[in-house]
């Protein structure tokens, strides 16, 4: 029986040339005509947006999102290069991995298909040269290749004279890598500092393309999708209502079969991860949609109520004594034991000067009449809390100064919060509040998380205060029925403050 490999090299030569150039101008047609068997569904039109970013050579930095099971490393790592070498357009490319196994693997798979792909070497002639190691090797047109994993050497790596003229890096991040901060940074500065560094930029004829799996929203892909200097794909297999984006690959019913899989062992997040390009699923996120209850100040059940409030603003510094570091978060809280309720009512955000913080904290205190600041002192007690009350003194200006000290995690600090949400006691202000819901909505993954942490410290400043949702009975205050008690107890002398926090 006759294969189209057969039927191909049966064409005259005319034909194979008309074929060849076809192949030439097009990632697509070159990947159905030389890899049938890698590339044997009909492709959808995401596949083209893929496809129109190889093809464009003014696109020089390029990043794809795409799900599993797309075919992109297919398409990217082996389709594209493969056409690159054997037509002879690029010098020098570098595959980029996680790992340099990883990174060898998909090297070696170019090279196998390039000396054993029957229509490659008939139409093209071997492709073996001299130099032909996993490291290192070099095709008998010229074009070298060399793998590398994730922090290997790249930045001032020259074939003869040649920098990489192409550099694909694939999966670059793992599971594992994106959950520390720490090797987050890693990867971002190895990655702008080496991997960009090492194209000759007075050159037109380079192009870098990044493929790979949103993991977590301050991961490196989700960066360069912030940066318009990068040419984006974010790709996914269905819809929000998964719906397929590729039925010949996956049915809408297929979609969901998976779908329910991922549900019953509680691994939604994964599926959004791996085939939607979402960090996390909106429905197995910690903090939903539907916990956040909202009020305005101008409410009128607020506005009579608030004078019952017991005001407090907490100060989440920058972790680092530098001034332009990481941003700072004050938010201003209203407490209502007896309803009851916690009202978010003001959030402050940014870079912010120490001078700057202390101020912003003042005046959020006269704004919402608080008495009390807590100030977290995980790692800058003396940098914060003296000059904080000196600058207190200087304007004149008197709040209690509560020290918080981060007693878990910040993860676990954070999730502290769930049960508040769940049982309906937290309520946002619509007018401040999105910054905060869009971290909530985003954790464990959110890219950013000062204001919820600063949230978070509610729970450690309602503790110390010693105030506790206990409903009122009688038409008695919490605050009256507190004092019978304590009356009951020693008598009516006057009670001593709580140390730490002495009221608010």
């Amino acid at each position: 029986m006759m294969t189209n490999e057969d039927n191909i090299l049966g064409m005259n030569r005319d034909d194979i040339k008309l074929l060849l150039s076809q192949c030439f101008l097009s990632t697509k047609v070159s990947a159905k005509i030389l890899f049938p068997d890698r590339f044997y569904l009909p492709f959808s039109s995401l596949h083209d947006t893929i496809f129109k970013i190889l093809d464009d050579d003014s696109i020089q930095l390029a990043l794809i999102i795409a799900p599993r099971g797309f075919g992109k490393t297919s398409s990217v790592n082996l389709a594209y290069p493969a056409k690159k070498i054997l037509f002879q357009e690029k010098k020098f490319i570098v595959p980029i991995s996680c790992t340099a196994t990883q990174a060898t693997m998909q090297g070696e798979n170019l090279k196998r298909e390039l000396l054993s792909n029957r229509l490659i070497t008939s139409l093209f002639g071997p492709m073996k040269s001299d130099t032909f190691s996993k490291e290192m090797w070099v095709t008998s047109t010229g074009t070298a290749v060399m793998p590398r994993g994730a922090g290997q050497q790249v930045r001032g790596i020259l074939y003869k004279d040649n920098r990489p003229d192409l550099i694909i890096v694939d999966d670059l991040e793992d599971g594992e890598s994106v959950r520390s901060d720490e090797q987050r940074a890693k990867t971002k500065a190895w990655f702008f500092e080496d991997v960009l560094n090492s194209i000759n930029r007075s050159r037109k004829d380079w192009k870098i393309i990044v493929i790979g799996t949103l993991l977590h929203e301050d991961s490196l892909l989700a960066n360069l999708l912030e940066d318009p200097g990068w040419y984006h794909a974010h790709l996914s297999i269905c819809d929000e209502n998964f719906s397929s984006n590729w039925p010949d690959f996956m049915s809408d019913d297929d979609i969901k079969r998976l779908v329910d899989q991922y549900r019953r062992m509680n691994l939604l997040d994964s599926f959004y991860r791996e085939y939607m390009g979402v960090p996390i699923a909106k429905e197995s996120a910690k903090f939903q949609q539907n916990m956040f209850k909202y009020y305005e100040e101008t409410d009128t059940d607020f506005v009579s109520n608030r004078k019952k409030l017991e005001n407090l603003v907490i100060l989440d510094p920058a972790k680092t004594s530098k001034v332009t570091s990481d941003d700072t978060a004050i938010i201003g809280v209203g407490v209502d034991v007896k309803t009851p309720r916690i009202y978010v009512r003001d959030i402050v955000k940014g870079n912010l000067h120490p001078d700057e913080q202390y101020t912003a904290c003042f005046d959020m205190a006269d704004r919402i009449g608080a008495r009390v600041i807590g100030i977290e002192v995980t790692s800058l007690n003396e940098f914060i809390t003296y000059p904080l009350r000196t600058e207190m003194i200087r304007q004149k200006r008197y709040y209690d100064i509560v020290e918080l000290k981060a007693r878990a995690s910040k993860e676990e600090r954070i999730e502290a919060l769930v049960p508040f949400y769940r049982m309906g006691f937290v309520y946002h202000n619509r007018n401040v509040s999105g910054v905060l819901e869009q971290q909530l909505l985003s954790f464990p993954r959110s890219k950013k998380d000062d204001v919820m942490d600063a949230l978070a410290y509610v729970v450690e400043m309602l503790e110390l205060g010693e105030r506790y949702f206990i409903p009122a009975e009688d038409g008695k205050d919490i605050e009256d029925e507190y004092k019978d008690l304590k009356e009951d107890d020693y008598g009516s002398d006057t009670l001593k403050p709580i140390e730490n926090w002495r009221f608010i």
